[in-house]
């Protein structure tokens, strides 16, 4: 059957799209850890470890909120604030290698959520979402199958219904 074949494509990509939440979930975890971590270092007074740890928080939470509740303007917003808080931590001071590789790995997974919410909202919209599973897709359209009549059937039930179960005298 045709469904069957779109089913396996789209549990495929169900179970990639996961794949993926759990990874850029891992890479908001880390840069929260980080973020953290410049925060102990804000304790000294120093402005540009504050602006960087803010940044960092404040991005990876909306990154976490936007792998949680599918959001692409949150994906957007936290991408943006955790590319801001790693180019003000590696070109605070000027030009990093090492900031470069930062950024476009920051902007990679960036990018990869928004495309992996866009990927999600898609496959809400086909037939069988949540599990794909083309078994219960037959088993629906059997049991509605079943539900449909044909006139036949509807007329004996109501010449069942209207019969007397007595015989009448002639």
């Amino acid at each position: 059957m045709d469904f069957e074949e779109e089913y396996k494509k789209n549990r495929t990509a169900m179970k990639k799209c996961k794949k993926t939440e759990t990874l850029i979930f891992i890479v908001f975890a880390l840069n929260i850890a980080v973020a953290g971590f410049y925060l102990l270092l804000a304790i000294s007074g120093d402005l540009l470890c504050i602006i960087i740890s803010v940044l960092g928080l404040a991005g990876s939470a909306l990154g976490i909120l936007s792998v949680h509740k599918k959001d692409s303007a949150l994906a957007i917003a936290g991408g943006v604030l955790i590319i801001a808080e790693v180019g003000a931590m590696f070109f605070s001071d000027g030009f990093s290698v090492l900031g470069v590789v930062e950024v476009a790995v920051f902007t990679y997974f960036a990018v990869y959520n928004f495309l992996n919410i866009k990927k999600y909202r898609w496959l809400e919209q086909q037939d069988g979402f949540p599990n794909f599973e083309p078994r219960l897709k037959e088993y629906d359209m059997d049991r509605a199958q079943r539900s449909i009549k044909d006139p036949y059937a509807q007329k004996m039930e109501e010449m069942k219904a209207n019969n007397s179960h007595e015989m009448q005298e002639l």
